[in-house]
């Protein structure tokens, strides 16, 4: 099991990412909704994936998923999440995967009880709440690259 608190703690990510971080970060703080929303929960998940923060991207590609709602769907976000499950060992592929492909699920295989479990121990700090994890991973990204000057807390 990941710590998130713990992990984000020790992540350092260079403060050039600010030029990535800062715009998703205004518009998640000034409520944007729907699909501006996932393209900024998109953009935050896309640097934490760059920078080897996956279990706080994939807290942040479900969070925004979800919020999204079941008729919506974001293939960028799909393929973040892809990428972090595939990082945590948490799904595998049988072979290799074409970039256009990454979104899809069947090209990875995996127990579902395996996300749930891990979510389920990762979101304790959060008693267990998925938004309060992401809206923490935003402000820690914000923070690391200088945007916020306070450390967040869960």
């Amino acid at each position: 099991m990941i710590d998130l608190v713990a992990f984000a703690a020790g992540w350092r990510p260079n403060p050039t990412w600010s030029s990535t971080i800062r715009p998703a970060y205004d518009a998640l703080v000034a409520g944007v909704t729907g699909l501006d929303a996932s393209h900024a929960w998109s953009e935050v998940a896309m640097m934490m994936g760059d920078t080897r923060a996956a279990p706080l991207a994939l807290v942040v590609c479900l969070h925004a998923e979800r919020s999204l709602g079941p008729l919506l769907e974001d293939r960028r976000l799909a393929s973040h999440r892809t990428l972090c499950m595939l990082d945590l060992g948490l799904v595998h592929a049988d072979g290799p995967i074409r970039i256009a492909s990454l979104g899809d699920p069947a090209v990875v295989t995996g127990d579902p009880s395996t996300l749930s479990a891990w979510l389920q121990r990762s979101l304790l700090p959060f008693d267990g709440e998925l938004s309060r994890a992401a809206w923490f991973a935003l402000r820690v990204a914000a923070r690391r690259t200088e945007i916020l000057d306070v450390d967040p807390t869960p």
